[in-house]
């Protein structure tokens, strides 16, 4: 009888990495999630911080991003964002701001963070880029 040939179905499937996207308009979260799927990622996503701390408790694992647009509802901002997925997991997980405020205080802020900064309107170019960058194991 003949060995097996090496069968992918008894190979455990990767995983793939988990990109959290956080944009108070519906649109873009979609759109993000529609791209980044695509790109091969799995995504979670929230359109306010509160969204997003109510699904916090259910992760199962580490997230590899997080996306979030500086400006949210209720007068919360990416960086809250950022900080609280940070604080939750314990990770010092990389991070892309997406934001049409370009002054130097919002650069200086992203900066101080470790955060890239996007500013919109993004091109899927360089948000391609910055993601597989940042998502490198």
């Amino acid at each position: 009888m003949a060995e097996p040939k090496d069968d992918q179905a008894n190979k455990p499937a990767s995983v793939k990495p988990l990109i959290v996207v956080v944009d108070d308009d519906r649109s873009i979260v979609e759109g993000l999630a529609i791209l980044l799927d695509g790109w091969g990622y799995e995504v979670m996503t929230a359109v306010s911080a509160a969204a997003l701390e109510a699904q916090l408790g259910g992760l199962t694992r580490t997230p590899n991003l997080i996306i979030a647009d500086h400006y949210l509802p209720a007068g919360r901002t990416g960086r809250e964002v950022v900080e609280r997925v940070r604080i939750e997991t314990g990770q010092q997980i990389p991070a892309i701001i997406l934001t049409g405020d370009s002054t130097p205080e919002r650069r200086d802020e992203a900066e101080l963070m470790g955060c890239q900064l996007l500013l919109k309107p993004v091109q899927v170019g360089p948000l391609r880029d910055a993601v597989e960058s940042l998502c490198r194991p």
